[in-house]
């Protein structure tokens, strides 16, 4: 059978040049769980950026629903030598595919690349296929993007960040779209005991987009990166997708009474790591995107390791890193926690 995937159009010039590649490589990630033996390339000749699938068998409906997941699925088609026939768009969002894209902030990072990275998370771990509701967590998440990216997958999501003016800046942005689009939902103030002393500020929202719906929750706390598992439970999160920042100095990511000496994004991490192993389910997986031009991919993958990890690497695990600016190469690193 073959298929051609079209690919959605990117606003932004510099990540366009870039997203044929970095397309073909989700897909090669995803298709080798859902339809392994799928052989790939990329057509150009019908003048927009494609990818061509080639299988045995016929796609089924549970691979073709995966598949509207794809971050840069535009629309799938059956190829039978003449008119492409239409198969599958886009998949519909729990909440709403504006959710993630509305907010807009200095050094945003775009949403689209943000649902790559929990694809890349998602299909690296035991959990792609399962029936539940899924639980991600987001241990730096700034503004909160990429948990609106998962709670349209229907996740429950939680978020961590040490700086208090995004998460306030997230609460509200979110609680606006919930009562714009009126959704059932509750927000509650909670605080969280952490093991080695002190406390962290929890607003949890629960909500459903209709009254018999499963309500579903979304948390962001005022906490320090490496107290993830402390405050939060262990094995508690199938996965953990996280965009690490970037360029500027970030002290305040160091966490209350640290100081940063050499590469203080690497000592963060370094720091963190076994935290976020203790927070994933055994079979769950972590998908961090960061900048390559601050922290190598190699010396990251050293560290996951380090942490008793399991490094997924080779394949579509290396063709991640795109050009984002003068300052920014991207790339991402994913790892599995042992079963």
């Amino acid at each position: 059978m073959h298929y051609k995937m079209l690919l959605w159009p990117h606003a932004n010039a510099r990540y366009q040049t870039e997203a044929l590649r970095l397309a073909t490589a989700e897909l090669e990630l995803m298709l080798a769980r859902l339809a392994p033996g799928a052989e790939m390339a990329v057509d150009e000749r019908l003048g927009m950026p494609c990818i061509d699938i080639r299988v045995d068998e016929p796609l089924g409906d549970a691979v073709l629903s995966a598949l509207r997941r794809h971050s840069l699925l535009y629309g799938l088609f059956e190829d039978q030598g003449g008119p492409l026939l239409p198969l599958v768009g886009r998949a519909e969002a729990a909440v709403g595919w504006d959710l993630p894209a509305i907010l807009k902030y200095k050094g945003k990072t775009n949403e689209l690349f943000l649902q790559m990275l929990v694809n890349a998370a998602l299909y690296s771990g035991a959990f792609w296929n399962s029936d539940g509701p899924l639980a991600m967590l987001d241990p730096m998440c700034g503004r909160a993007t990429g948990l609106f990216v998962a709670a349209n997958y229907g996740w429950d999501t939680v978020g961590a960040d040490v700086d208090r003016g995004d998460l306030k800046e997230a609460e509200q942005y979110f609680r606006r779209y919930l009562e714009y689009h009126r959704f059932k939902h509750t927000v509650t103030r909670l605080s969280r005991t952490l093991k080695q002393g002190g406390s962290a500020a929890e607003c949890r929202f629960e909500f459903a987009p209709e009254a018999h719906a499963r309500r579903r929750t979304l948390s962001l706390l005022n906490l320090d990166a490496s107290a993830s598992c402390g405050a939060l439970g262990r094995n508690a999160f199938h996965v953990i997708a996280c965009d690490l920042p970037y360029g500027v100095r970030h002290d305040a990511q160091l966490g209350r009474g640290q100081r940063a000496r050499g590469n203080w994004l690497e000592a963060l991490v370094e720091r963190a790591l076994p935290d976020w192993r203790a927070a994933l389910k055994p079979g769950g997986a972590m998908a961090l995107s960061f900048n390559a031009q601050n922290l190598k991919l190699e010396r990251l993958r050293a560290l996951m390791a380090a942490a008793g990890l399991e490094v997924l690497e080779g394949g579509p695990y290396d063709g991640f890193a795109h050009w984002v600016e003068q300052a920014i190469t991207r790339d991402i690193a994913v790892c599995r926690k042992p079963l």
